[in-house]
């Protein structure tokens, strides 16, 4: 597809020395709804990608062209402003705003972005926007920033110019992750290492529900800042920053508003099923984080409520057989997709069932992708350079 990007972009602004950007996906094994709260999660690249493709401007216009979504968008460096009738070119603007912000230049710029990730399944199509823009925009003005200083600009893009309250996790596995590794990030500390992905026989397999959900939603939103009216309670009792921070949420109980306490407690217990998870993928013990992820999905389905039927109907078809590991939402839920660790050689029958089933019970086709760990944008594009020509 990476091929498909580069001959529009040249159909579009003509040919001579352009950049392109590779930029992954990502799916987070566990810890879900918790990197906004500080909290460590797990995810992984995805081989699902973002191309994009840019070169600077002699003049200050901004050009930009959605191939997904065949729309062209045109404005200046000096009138960057949301776009209500563009959502997509507002994750590209956001970042240049961000950029522009730390004092850079901004010349004019022409971009042509594209990919294969499937947007509003769960799988940070978003942030992988941002973060190829982010990338973009330091190898056209040769400016390199710091990587954590990259991941933060894309999340500000995000929760200030798109008005997303998401945490940094997505920026960060999708600038950061590594080739056949999780990456074990502590949301509060942004300390982090890689887990080597010892599944031998194993495979991940995403499941896309094709329930369209918007991750700025009332939904999402409304359950940041019930977790948030949580801290503020707890605040009169410990010093916490974070619900990752209490030494133990159950003595809140008849403290905290019954939804509010709900919300808690899953944060709570997802926070340590991540860090049991490790301990089971390090041992490979497949088996063992194979019924943590059901546990995960239960909690986001009965405490969080982020949940669908859709969701639940493929962990409980999961539950049927012994070759199925473990099976759970991925991303902030309402829709998109399943993750699920099953046997490598069991994946065609399961596929085939799954498909009749599903099919029957919701008159719509899920669609699957086998998913390889990959590196993240970091790594990807370590040796473009800032001349190529085409």
């Amino acid at each position: 597809m990476k091929e498909q990007i580069e001959k529009a972009f040249i159909e579009n602004f003509g040919r001579g020395t352009f950049i392109t950007i590779t930029t992954p996906a990502r799916a987070n094994l566990i810890g879900e709804h918790i990197d906004y709260q500080g909290g460590y999660v797990l995810p992984i690249g995805v081989d699902k990608f973002i191309f994009t493709c840019g070169r600077e401007r002699k003049d200050k216009s901004i050009k930009l062209f959605s191939f997904n979504y065949n729309q062209y968008f045109e404005t200046t460096t000096d009138e960057i402003r949301y776009q209500k009738e563009y959502p997509w070119a507002n994750y590209i603007l956001g970042v240049l705003v961000e950029f522009k912000k730390l004092g850079n230049p901004l010349p004019g710029i022409e971009i042509v972005i594209g990919g294969n990730i499937p947007v509003g399944s769960g799988l940070s199509s978003s942030a992988a926007v941002e973060i190829s823009i982010a990338v973009l925009s330091q190898k056209i003005t040769g400016i390199e920033l710091e990587p954590i200083e990259v991941i933060k600009l894309a999340r500000r893009a995000e929760n200030e110019f798109v008005g997303v309250a998401c945490g940094i996790m997505d920026q960060f596995s999708i600038y950061l992750s590594k080739k056949d590794n999780a990456l074990l990030l502590n949301c509060k500390t942004l300390d982090y290492k890689y887990v080597p992905l010892r599944m031998e026989g194993h495979k991940f397999l995403l499941v896309d529900t094709k329930k369209e959900r918007s991750l700025s939603s009332s939904v999402y939103n409304e359950r940041v800042r019930s977790v948030n009216e949580a801290v503020n309670i707890i605040k009169k009792y410990e010093n916490i920053e974070f619900l990752t921070d209490v030494k133990d949420i159950h003595f809140y109980r008849d403290k905290l508003p019954y939804e509010t306490f709900k919300r808690a407690l899953h944060i709570f217990e997802e926070n340590h099923r991540v860090l049991e998870s490790v301990m089971s993928i390090e041992k490979g013990d497949t088996d063992g984080f194979g019924e943590l992820m059901y546990l995960s999905h239960e909690s986001l389905k009965d405490l969080y409520e982020v949940s669908c039927e859709e969701l639940d109907f493929i962990v409980g078809f999961s539950k049927n057989f012994k070759e199925v590991k473990g099976a759970r939402l991925t991303g902030a839920g309402m829709g998109g997709c399943c993750l699920v660790l099953l046997e490598g050689s069991f994946i065609p029958y399961f596929i085939s069932e799954l498909t009749t089933l599903y099919q029957s019970a919701f008159s719509k086709k899920p669609e699957f992708y086998e998913i390889q760990p990959v590196d993240g944008a970091f790594y990807q594009n370590l040796l473009v350079s800032r001349l190529q020509s085409h």
